[in-house]
């Protein structure tokens, strides 16, 4: 696995099998190489602490902003899939979930409208991405009143072995079709970044979302008992 470095330089990962990836375990001759993106909101700090999960290949703190972990939030924000006579669809006698995802340029998976949001801010840089401003405080009601799902680490390309993703994920659920602010929230998708994509995806196994994503989406769907 590569990372992108300065100048076009690519920084390719010292291979880690899976049996040494635990510290614990010793592999003397482990000599990952090092890198940190140049990053205008880096922490400019010393590497401190080490990743909980063990070994990655890499040094350093990679892409991410700050040593140690990376906080994010991950919204799953879903509603009932329903046919045209507003009846919910059902799955081998489960209901069917949809749920909201965000697709980047040059990306050939889905992914949910998390991330790390900016120091002293509530919302995740991709959400603010696909929603108008003025409905943040809505959506930032949404989240005081979201379900947790799941808290801590994060299995995630990025990660390496002095920065890492912690995430939590909450989920904010549309009962009712005519919600007002499943409503609001619909009127108010809207992708500032050309090519930046927004749907509402039908949710199971084969959706193509990125598989830590993925993990999270299962918890939610196994909260409702809904088809996975």
């Amino acid at each position: 696995q590569e990372e992108g470095g300065g100048a076009g330089r690519r920084v390719t990962r010292f291979p880690v099998p899976n049996e040494k990836v635990p510290w614990e375990t010793e592999f003397p001759i482990y000599k990952p190489p090092f890198y940190s993106a140049e990053r205008k909101d880096a922490a400019a700090t010393d590497p401190v602490g080490e990743n909980p999960m063990g070994r990655t290949g890499l040094r350093g703190r990679g892409s991410l902003s700050y040593f140690g972990p990376n906080h994010a939030l991950h919204p799953v924000v879903t509603r009932w899939r329903r046919n045209e006579d507003g009846a919910i669809c059902r799955k081998s006698i489960k209901k069917m979930l949809e749920v909201l995802v965000v697709k980047v340029p040059h990306s050939e998976l889905w992914a949910l409208p998390g991330g790390s949001p900016e120091p002293g801010e509530t919302l995740p840089r991709k959400l603010k991405q696909i929603l108008q401003q003025e409905s943040w405080p809505s959506f930032e009601n949404l989240l005081k009143h979201s379900t947790e799902v799941y808290k801590g680490y994060m299995d995630d390309p990025r990660n390496t072995d002095n920065a890492w993703i912690e995430t939590v994920a909450v989920s904010i659920h549309f009962q009712d079709q005519n919600d007002l602010e499943l409503k609001r929230l619909n009127s108010n998708l809207h992708p500032h970044d050309r090519g930046v994509s927004i749907r509402w995806q039908v949710v199971d196994k084969r959706i193509p979302l990125y598989a830590n994503h993925k993990t999270l989406l299962q918890k939610v769907a196994a909260l409702f008992g809904a088809h996975y």
